[in-house]
């Protein structure tokens, strides 16, 4: 937890759910935090999710609400949520965590696979919610018997009892949803049940939903396990969006599909549904950068799908590849890069064209102005799909000697042929599509400070590098510098402030 966050100890909820709820109140938005309350106060800390069954006559007011605490609407590619269920982000400073809002219109029950049913109670579900801590909360017997009959969708259903049993395991409610059960058992009275199953569920029914409660108690056996599930099954059909037959196959594919895209595209986080975002962190050695893009994408990674890219030394493409090979083909020794190459001051005419070696060099600078913008697409069609594209280095206009156009400086402009021609305007061809960042943040450090950090490069090196970040006025410019002379912490705070004001 970074310096000045608000310890968990130290307050009833975190800063901005204590805000959200207070906003909501003040709008009228029938709503409660509907399921595992038995942990609300984690819920209200921003320790996890915060799930809300809205009434769908408040919807508007309350997107009104999120929308003025700051929260984003953002999907999780390729998962298949239920109707009436939408999730939003909002980051905050004081706790220096995100929240994350899981908004319900409907109570929708199920298979974590399908979530198939649902149970038309919200409105007496909510219209029994009550506030004693910073969330409202639904009567205990109303959250009872929604975990009851989640739990026996969840666990009791053929499929999950095979797929548990092939691993030499039983099917049953873990041991948090074990304690939430007991917890709320001790709170309520078979009347309060009763009342609840009678009044509102009666398709249920009295005996089935106490052969219920032994399944979500973890006491039954196997066989009355199953038998209660395909009952409960059969009662909810007519609240179902899909057969018992149908969805134990959409589960079944869905539960193979999530396995191959885990081993295959690794976990993917939200992306922002409103349209993702490129944000450059710019800065020379010393500054802190690579410290700073660690926490950042640390930070983010946790919750969004993050792409990272670098922008000052792009990968290599098949071409750069193919011209390398060819020029060590050829036998002639491949330059580096770092540092500005020694043109030759004379001119065409008097034997002063530039060297092969100097070609060689300038035909190295266009490559990598190819690799960038390839870079570059790809960082842009990502955030065009939602994600948060995250960039070390990056080709801002302020800057003169790093990551911009190099050919037609170090030859002072001067024409020196058609190749000479055309390898300047290839070099800018490909950085002209490369446009600036959503948001660009500068870290500026006074250059013998960043000598003073840097001592595994020369200090020459790092001071020149330092000190064109240093000396540019960067007012004016769209971008947004930090100190990098503050301590690592409130450098990393101050970016994570820019990154999700940008965003929201």
């Amino acid at each position: 937890m970074r310096v000045g966050a608000v310890r968990p100890e130290q307050a009833s909820a975190a800063p901005l759910v204590e805000r959200l709820a207070a906003e909501l109140d003040v709008a009228g938005v029938a709503y409660c935090h509907f399921k595992s309350n038995r942990f609300l106060r984690r819920a209200e800390l921003a320790e996890t999710d915060l799930d809300l069954l809205v009434s769908r006559r408040h919807v508007r007011d309350f997107r009104r609400v999120l929308d003025s605490c700051g929260f984003v609407g953002a999907v999780r590619p390729q998962a298949t949520s239920p109707p009436g269920v939408a999730h939003y982000f909002a980051y905050d400073a004081a706790a220096d965590r995100f929240v994350h809002v899981h908004a319900h219109r409907q109570l929708i029950v199920g298979h974590d696979r399908t979530k198939n049913y649902r149970l038309p109670i919200e409105e007496p579900f909510l219209a029994s919610a009550s506030k004693t801590s910073v969330l409202p909360t639904p009567a205990p017997a109303f959250e009872y018997v929604l975990l009851v009959i989640r739990m026996v969708l969840k666990y009791a259903v053929i499929d999950e009892m095979v797929w548990t049993g092939a691993r030499r395991s039983r099917p049953r409610p873990s041991r948090s949803e074990r304690e939430e059960h007991a917890h709320l058992r001790e709170l309520i009275t078979r009347d309060d049940v009763d009342a609840v199953v009678d009044g509102h569920l009666g398709f249920v029914g009295r005996d089935l939903f106490a052969a219920a409660e032994d399944v979500a108690s973890g006491t039954a056996s196997l066989a009355r396990t199953a038998a209660v599930g395909r009952r409960m099954e059969t009662r909810l059909q007519a609240h179902a969006r899909r057969s018992p037959s149908v969805d134990a196959v959409v589960r079944l594919w869905r539960r193979v599909a999530l396995s191959v895209r885990r081993r295959t595209l690794g976990r993917r986080g939200y992306r922002l549904d409103g349209g993702g975002a490129i944000i450059a962190i710019i800065g020379g050695d010393g500054a802190g950068k690579t410290t700073a893009l660690r926490e950042i994408g640390a930070w983010l990674e946790e919750h969004f799908d993050v792409v990272t890219v670098h922008l000052g030394k792009p990968p290599w493409s098949a071409t750069t590849y193919a011209v390398r090979g060819g020029l060590k083909i050829a036998g002639v020794a491949v330059p580096t890069l770092t540092g500005p190459p020694a043109m030759s001051r004379s001119r065409p005419g008097d034997g002063g064209d530039p060297s092969a070696t100097e070609y060689r060099r300038l035909l190295w600078f266009a490559c990598k102005a190819r690799d960038r913008y390839l870079t570059y697409r790809r960082a842009s069609r990502a955030a065009a799909s939602g994600s948060i594209v995250i960039s070390d280095r990056f080709p801002h206009p302020a800057l003169r000697q790093t990551d911009v156009p190099q050919i037609a400086r170090l030859t002072d402009g001067d024409d020196r042929g058609r190749l000479l021609r055309w390898l300047v305007r290839l070099e800018q061809h490909y950085h002209e599509r490369v446009v600036p960042p959503d948001l660009a943040i500068v870290l500026r450090l006074d250059p013998l400070e960043a000598a003073r950090r840097k001592i595994d490069e020369p200090h020459d090196y790092v001071v020149a590098r330092a000190t064109e970040i240093y000396d540019i006025d960067w007012s004016g410019t769209g971008a947004h510098v930090v100190d990098a002379g503050q301590p690592p912490a409130a450098v990393v705070a101050e970016i994570k402030a820019l990154i999700w004001a940008s965003l929201a």
